[in-house]
Order: structure tokens, then sequence, then C-alpha cells
């Protein structure tokens, strides 16, 4: 097998010495800020230079996640915090934030960037973009399956364009696109795209249609990812990089995983399958990128560790009890100190053994005084000669990985010349490795004189020089040339000797890996010029008096109760209006057709009023199709805009393109990307404050200043002001219920609630795409009809209101009374209109985070 990394996780600095010594190719790590896992320990940068250090001489890579969204208070920050990463020389960040991509790419272009799986570029366009902005690898999302992947493989080969695929391969997976999930912010304020989710996944739920449960337990829970079955497909599908998950996780964890991949990997022979169902797992699915489907990748039995199935309780004569052995995947014998647990119904009691009466290929008998039972399962959930095999990684060790050759000489006054080479071989795509060889000369302070005993012998120098001990690097040549006649050096001298040239050899091998200095100059004046600038900005006015209002719309009836109102743009939304594929694009050409003639019944065609909004997470396939009708439509005289939330969508198509909500767009930086890449509109993402958002209009105009791009055709930037918010998309169709049953629904415009079994104010419409994707609605309704001023000093063009699934009577009357609320010369009492808002919704009204924020980061960061 080929895989060229192993990508191993490391929360702090010991559990990357773990990993580093158990086998992997490289180590991704955060720093105390800008990581996606916040409640890790993580590194400081003294820390994470240490780290560096380590591993390179082990000849192994570090990857530092740089994947939270970052508002403009942070740039300066985080561009010191990418400068200094870049001298100390790690070897990638992990960017989610489109607006970090671009500062890296006009500020330290040298720093090689991975797009994070948070990104979600799984089509073929979104790969162009990434190249183009200068990203080197794509870390895919754990929906994109390995026939996929080989597709896009095979077309990048096609077109001679190098990028480098990463995959998740084992631990937790998350239920939501990732990125795309907002439930965390928006109801405990803990916000998943700053590294702070709460977890609400792993809670228990009850899925409700039509007033009856259709399914209860841990609904929303994944198992754990394990593609030890399925490695070779992944390599074949030209997969570069294959990460774990577990940066939370303990060093036993750690190592236990990745001894067991390095091994498997490698083809050798061993219980390494046992041991990764030792560890802590929410039982294994092959995943979505094996082709399994949502039933199968959905625990929703459980969302905890169970361990090793051993089998069952089949005789109890006081406390001896005897065990069965029934597991036909694993062979298993019990040691002293091992963990096991007795599970009755949902309940696991666990012990660790201190007493074994008899083991037989067929049964155990031990004593316990737990309160067990005749029928109980038995299960293995510690082993204590695989947590003892791992102590052999726990000790800092640099192995002797580079060979070096040695060339001897005697010079005229006795000094050695010493000529070395070494070569670094780092693995590259498509098994082409990169050679990089490095030489220098040294000589030596210390003289040769005339033996007065015993002179010193070839054989003696080629002991002691042979000995590298604990540095990266072992002697694979050694000639002695010249050597002169009863010649004599104390062996201490020779061993220095030695000692200089491994110690020049080892500043040559990091030095590699850091920038140079005539760079880190350069850099360093473009990096402070612009915090000099940025920091000197004066805020200018902003303010607008006028907002266009637009509204997402999902059925003809409102169009045509709406057409009379002022409306700048109908986002139609068809995704919900098919049961399948084939149906939508049957359907929704003709679809599009009518929505144009009642949209565009007032002759206003030139506004392009009308845009076609696309369903997340689509394939090439089906861009493929949304474009060739686009084309159509416009040969017939319908020019249609698309929305779409992927960063490349516009190379597909000719018709403006508008980005939606999906983006994550939180800084000016990402703007000036989307706006650079095709997009004509974007939602501005609703995990932010007022204050964040004014701050980021208010940056976007200082960067087309010292950039002269005020004559650009202005971007149109949105806020969504009222609507019931989609909170999460996944790919899971509920197919599988706890009691087997597929959830599954005829009528497209129907839904389903979910509902958080313990907080049961937490209820969420569910809702599915034409794809079976489900997308979760908020229960609350976002309402800022009585913050229109804040809006307006904002300095945002346009707002939105979200009128799909809701009547379209709620609806004509919500955007009525935000029609009165947005005109210039307002006189109405905005109080007064929420309260009327207040009177005729099903939901309870909040302002999300724009008031006050994702309210619990100040005290999360504290932690």
């Amino acid at each position: 097998m080929t895989l060229a990394e192993l990508l191993a996780p490391a929360g702090d600095y010991d559990i990357l010495v773990t990993a580093v010594n158990a086998g992997a190719d490289a180590v991704y790590i955060s720093g105390e800020r800008f990581g996606a896992r916040a409640f890790a320990k993580n590194f400081s940068l003294e820390e994470i230079e240490k780290s560096v250090e380590y591993a390179h001489l082990n000849g192994v890579k570090i990857h530092v996640t740089v994947n939270t969204l970052i508002n403009n208070f942070e740039v300066v920050d985080i561009v010191k915090y990418l400068f200094n990463l870049y001298k100390i020389g790690v070897d990638a960040v992990i960017v989610q934030d489109l607006g970090i991509i671009e500062l890296i790419k006009s500020l330290i272009p040298k720093l090689e960037v991975h797009a994070s799986t948070q990104m979600t570029l799984s089509d073929y366009d979104c790969i162009l973009w990434a190249v183009e902005n200068g990203i080197s690898r794509i870390v895919f999302p754990r929906e994109l399956s390995v026939d996929k992947i080989s597709e896009i493989s095979s077309k990048l080969k096609e077109s001679n364009i190098n990028i480098e695929f990463e995959v998740f391969g084992h631990g937790a997976l998350c239920y939501s696109f990732s990125g795309n999930c907002y439930i965390s912010s928006y109801n405990s304020g803990r916000s998943g795209n700053r590294g702070a989710c709460a977890q609400p996944c792993r809670k228990q739920y009850k899925l409700k249609y039509k007033n009856y449960n259709v399914g209860n337990g841990f609904l929303l829970s994944t198992h754990d990812l394990a593609v030890n079955k399925g490695l070779d497909k992944i390599e074949k599908a030209g997969v570069f990089s294959l990460k774990l998950e577990g940066r939370m996780k303990s060093a036993d964890y750690v190592g236990t995983i990745v001894n067991a991949y390095r091994h498997l990997i490698d083809g050798d022979e061993g219980d390494y399958e046992k041991d990764l169902s030792l560890v802590f797992n929410r039982q294994f699915t092959d995943g979505y990128i094996l082709n399994q489907k949502p039933g199968q990748v959905l625990g929703r039995e459980s969302s905890g560790h169970e361990g090793v199935y051993i089998g069952k309780i089949i005789e109890q004569e006081g406390d001896l009890i005897t065990i069965s052995k029934e597991n036909e995947e694993f062979s298993i014998n019990l040691d002293i100190g091992d963990g096991i647990g007795f599970k009755y119904k949902d309940k696991i009691k666990g012990i660790y053994i201190d007493n074994i009466k008899e083991q037989t290929d067929k049964y155990i008998k031990l004593e316990t005084t737990r309160n067990v039972r005749k029928g109980d399962k038995v299960l293995l959930s510690y082993s204590k000669s695989t947590h003892d095999n791992l102590k052999k990684f726990h000790k800092e060790t640099i192995k002797q990985n580079i060979p070096l050759s040695l060339d001897i000489k005697w010079r005229d006054d006795l000094r050695l010349n010493i000529d070395a080479k070494f070569k670094i071989v780092e693995k590259g795509i498509n098994n082409e490795n990169k050679e990089e060889e490095f030489s220098f000369s040294y000589i030596s302070d210390a003289k040769f004189e005339k033996a007065q005993k015993r002179p010193v012998s070839e054989e003696d120098i080629k002991k002691q020089m042979l000995k590298t001990g604990s540095t990266s690097f072992y002697i694979d040549s050694l000639t002695i040339n010249n050597m002169p006649e009863n010649s004599f050096i104390p062996i201490g001298k020779l061993n220095k000797i030695r000692r200089d040239v491994l110690d020049k050899a080892r500043k040559l091998l990091l030095n590699h890996y850091k920038p140079k200095k005539k760079e880190i100059i350069a850099t360093s004046k473009v990096v402070n010029q612009f915090i000099k600038e940025y920091e000197s900005f004066n805020e200018i006015p902003i303010r607008k008096e006028k907002l266009n209002l637009s509204i997402f719309a999902d059925n003809l009836e409102l169009l045509k109760i709406s057409s009379e109102l002022p409306i700048h743009k109908y986002f139609f939304d068809p995704s919900f209006s098919f049961n399948s594929q084939e149906a939508y694009f049957n359907n929704v050409k003709n679809l599009l057709k009518e929505t144009y003639s009642i949209v565009y019944k007032r002759k206003e065609k030139a506004e392009e009023r009308l845009v076609w909004v696309l369903s997340s997470f689509i394939s090439d396939e089906e861009i493929e199709k949304a474009s060739k009708i686009v084309n159509e439509l416009e040969k017939e005289g319908f020019k249609i805009p698309i929305m779409y939330d992927t960063p490349g969508i516009a190379k597909s198509f000719k018709n403006k393109v508008y980005g939606n909500h999906n983006l994550n767009v939180w800084n000016s930086y990402n703007v000036k990307n989307l706006s650079k890449s095709g997009f004509k509109s974007l939602i501005l993402s609703s995990e932010l404050s007022h204050k964040e958002i004014k701050e980021l209009v208010s940056k976007y105009q200082f960067i087309k200043n010292i950039n002269n791009e005020n004559n650009q055709e202005e971007i149109d930037l949105n806020i969504i002001i009222q609507g019931n918010l989609e909170v999460m998309t996944s790919k899971d169709d509920f197919s599988n219920l706890n009691d087997g049953k597929d959830f599954i629904i005829n009528d497209s415009s129907d839904y389903a609630i979910l509902e958080d079994k313990k907080r049961k104010k937490f209820k969420y419409k569910v809702v599915f795409d034409y794809n079976k994707h489900s997308h979760f609605i908020n229960k609350d309704c976002l309402c800022l009809i009585d913050e229109v001023e804040l809006i307006k000093d904002s300095g945002v063009n346009s707002v939105i209101i979200d009128c799909r699934f809701s009547s379209p009577q709620y609806s004509s009357t919500i955007i009525s009374l935000y029609s009165q609320a947005l005109k210039e010369d307002n006189t109405y009492d905005l109080n007064l209109l929420k309260e009327q808002i207040e009177n005729i919704s099903l939901s309870r009204l909040n302002k999300g985070n724009f008031i006050n924020g994702r309210i619990h980061e100040k005290a999360f960061k504290k932690h």
C-alpha cells in the first residue's frame, strides 16, 4: 500500500511525542486560539516551536489548525500568529475561513495552506478555485465517497493539475456537513465554527410526525468512522493523506490508533483491528466514504463507548460466573488488570479483573461481587497488555531516519577535513518523491599528533564516527583518505568531532523546513505595513438610509401575493418541492419559467429580480445539469442568476452568481475573496453581531480604498432579518431508526419535528430536499424589525426575510410590515410593528446573535 501520509492528532506536546513515536508521518495540532477544538489543552507558540523541531528531527511534518472563522476585530492578531507560524517552519496551516486564505495569499504566500473539511469543497469547480487560491491540499468532507474522489482525481490528472487530497479515516463524525452547523451557536451561544461546539448531536431526541413518535434515542449520534477495511480503495482513489480524528483524546487513544494504522498501511500482521476496537468508540462504521448509507453511519441506540464483545454470562454460582466466548472476529484471552463491562439493557457495569479461575478457548471463569445476572452481555473495554505496550511511545526519541555519508581527509596541519552529504526524501503526489540533497564541509579544531604509544587505526575512527546516537542520522557511507601513519588523537576529541559534524547536519536539517532570513525580512515588511495601514484606518460613515428588501421563497402562491410589493430579489428555492433528483431536474426548468412570468409581470427584467437557489452539497453532475438549464433558459429569453454556497461555482455559470449563507462570511477579506471569485451578492453570517457586521462593512471599504478598487461593481451585502433559520444540514435521511424502520415522507411539502427529550423547548422542523438530505429549521424565529436603525448603521445594502416553510398568507403579512419599517421616511413605531408580528407568529421571537453576539464566547475564552 502506498498511502503517502498517516496524519495523527495531538492535543498537547506529550501526545504529539506519542503520535510521532507510534509511526505518524504528520501530526496536526492547534495553537491556543483559532482552532476548532478550543477545549483541548492546545499549544502555546513556544510549544509549537518545540513540536516542530521534535517532529522534523524524526522526519515528521506539523500541520497547525487555524480553522475557525474570524471577525475583523481579530485580523491583526491572526496575521501576527500566521507570520509566527511561518517563521517557526510549520509545514502547513489548515484553514476554513476564506478571508484567511486571502490574507495568506497576499501577505505570506509561501505558507502552505490546506483547505479544512469545514470549507465543504466537494465539486470540481471548488478544486480549481482552491488551486487558484494557492491551496495545496483539500481535506474532503466526510460525506464524499471514494468513487467521487476517484472521479475528481482522474479529471485533475487529465488536466495535469496537482493538488493533494486528505480524508478522515478514523474517529468521531460530525452529524452535519462540517461548517454548516449552527445549532450549538444559535441555541447555546457556543459556535462550532469558533471551536466551542456543545455537541447537541450526542443528546437524546424524539422524532415526531403528525404528533406521533416515530423515533426515540440518540437520533443524531453517528458511529465512529473506521476505514481499516477499505484502505486499498482509499489509496486507489488518489488520496494522499489519511487523517485520524482525536485532538481531544488521550495519549493512549492516539498511540493505539496511530500504531494500528501504521501497521495496517504497512501490511504487517497482528491484532491491530482489535486494538482499534478497544479504545473509545461508538461502534464503527465504514462511513459515507466507503459508500455506507445514513442508516449504517448513524448509531441511534447509544452515544458512548462499550468495548469489544466477548460473550454472555452462561452460569452463575454465588460470586463465580462463567462467560462464554462468542466473538468470531477477534480471539480474546483476558489477563489480570483488563477491564470488562457487564451490559444489562442499556446500562453497563464495569470491573477490573483481579482473578481468573479458569480460561479456555470456549469460556472464562472468574469471581465478581458485582450485581450481575445470567444472560448479561460481557464486553472487553480495557486491555492492560495494549496499554503497557504503548509506554514505549511516551518517551522522546529521535529516530535515525536519514542516511549521512562522510568523506574524511587529513589537511597538511593534521586537522580533519570532513565532507558530509545527506538527502531528505519527501513523499509526493502519485508516488513521485521529492528529493533534496545537502552537503557541507567541516574542519576540526583538534589536530592529530604523532603517536607516543599505540596509534589510532582506521577501525578506531570508524567505530567512533559510526556512533550517531540520538540523532536523525545514521552513517551509510564512510570513507577515510590519506590517513597519516603512526598518528594519534584522544577518543574524547574524536567524539567531539563526530558531535560537531552531527550538530552541523542537524542545524542544516532543521533550517531546511524554515524560510530563509531574507524571506522572513521581506515578509515581515509586508506584514508590518499591512498592520500599520489596517490599524490606522479611520472608520468612514457607512449608514444606509435605504435598504433593499429581498425574500427567500419556496412556492408560487407567495410570489403571486408579494409581486406587487417592493421586493428587491426573489431567492426562489425549489429544492424541497420534489422527492427525487430525477423529478427535480425533469420539472425545475418549467417551474422556473412559471416563476419568471410571475416575478416579471411588471416588465422589470433588467433588474434580474429572480434568483434560482441551488440546494446545498450537490454533485458535479447536478451542477452540470443546472448550468445546462440556465443556458437553455437564457436562449429562450429567461435570464436567471443562481445562488449557491461553495466558492468556485462561478466557473460553471455564465450568469451572475449569488452567495448563500453557508459560505460563512465573517470578515471583509472573505468578501474580497468571494467578490474576486465572481459573486455579486453575499449573505453575511447570522452568527455575527451588529458590531461585527459594521466592522466588516467598514473594513471592506478600507480594502477597496488601499487597492484602488472603488470603481469596481459594488457587491450586494445582505443579512437575514426575519425567519426560522436553518441550523443544520445533514446527509441523514432518517433511515434505520431504533426499530429498524425508515422514516419516509411521500409529500415533499411535509416535515417532521425533532425534539430534545430533556430540553423540550429546543424543537426543530426537519425538511428534506430532493436528495433526501435533511435540513433542520429552528423553532424560534429571528425577528429584527425593531432593530432597523442598527441595521442601517451597519452599512449593509440589503436585508432578507426567509419565508420558506411558512404559509404564503403569514409571509405576505410579514413582508408588508417590514416594507413599512424600512421606508426612508419611516414614521411607524417599530415596537408596535414587532407586536403585530408576535400576534401572528407561531414561534417565539428572538434576535439571534445580532445584539450580543455569541453570548458564551467570552466565558469560554476564559476557560
